[in-house]
């Protein structure tokens, strides 16, 4: 009885070390996964504002050549344009916690806590 006894203890120590080293590799695995989701989002974000920026740099310069072309004075279109980019950065300097920061969060917060919806339904 007592090899026996002691055959289930090793058992079930084995057992025991399997499931915590499987636990330690989900963990793994559950942060491989958030830090690719967080990565892959801040690349197509970070995408997205240099293409944004790009577009907006060239309706930008083509205003400067038809605004010359049209009055005669690139000057000025060419102050305009800086007036608006001007106006754009004042606008994102005042706003910009509250846009970047309500973003990131609800991105963020959906990507941490979707696993814990998804094992509630379970």
């Amino acid at each position: 009885m007592s090899k026996n006894l002691s055959d289930n203890i090793n058992e079930l120590s084995d057992v025991t070390k399997k499931y915590v080293q499987t636990r330690i590799d989900l963990v793994k695995l559950t942060v491989l996964s958030k830090a690719t989701q967080v990565t892959s989002y801040l690349i197509s974000n970070l995408i997205l504002a240099l293409g944004g920026a790009l577009i907006l740099f060239f309706v930008l310069a083509a205003f400067v050549v038809w605004y010359g072309q049209t009055y005669g004075d690139y000057l000025t279109g060419l102050l305009l344009a800086i007036g608006v980019l001007v106006v754009l950065f004042v606008l994102f300097a005042l706003f910009r916690n509250q846009l970047i920061s309500s973003m990131v969060l609800r991105k963020y917060s959906s990507m941490l806590f979707e696993e814990e919806e998804e094992e509630e339904e379970l």
